[in-house]
């Protein structure tokens, strides 16, 4: 009996031991998944106001943008009326304005297909185009 008893003892003892043990443990993988949780919200957080900084910017530039588009258009619109209201009923908006120049510059774009050799012409109908508007 005296041998039964220690047996049950010890038999207590060490299941209490294993069971603190096991409490132990079990706690301090709640902790560590409680901190890791914790740290990978404050990331995640962190990251997100990131982006939303980085999309804000964004916004931003493309905002810019779009309303420099606007204006230009606008002032390509204005542009454009003041410069057809100038060359109306004048020789400038005649289609014969430089007829030669296009002429050669289009045949050697279609029998020579390199626009290297062709700059020559370019160059010419540029001029021509230019000294056109620039004398009406």
């Amino acid at each position: 009996r005296i041998n039964s008893e220690f047996e049950s003892l010890l038999l207590e003892s060490e299941w209490k031991n294993y069971a603190t043990a096991f409490l132990q443990r079990h706690n301090q993988r709640q902790t560590d998944y409680a901190l890791h949780a914790a740290e990978t919200k404050a990331k995640m957080d962190q990251l997100q106001a990131q982006a939303k900084h980085v999309h804000d910017k964004l916004d931003e530039l493309l905002n810019d943008s779009k309303s420099k588009i606007a204006g230009l258009e606008v002032e390509l619109s204005h542009d454009i009326e003041r410069l057809s209201k100038r060359f109306d009923g004048s020789p400038a908006s005649s289609e014969r304005i430089c007829m030669d120049d296009r002429v050669k510059l289009s045949r050697c774009f279609n029998t020579l297909g390199d626009s290297a050799e062709c700059q020559v012409f370019a160059k010419k109908l540029e001029k021509c185009v230019t000294n056109a508007l620039a004398s009406a």
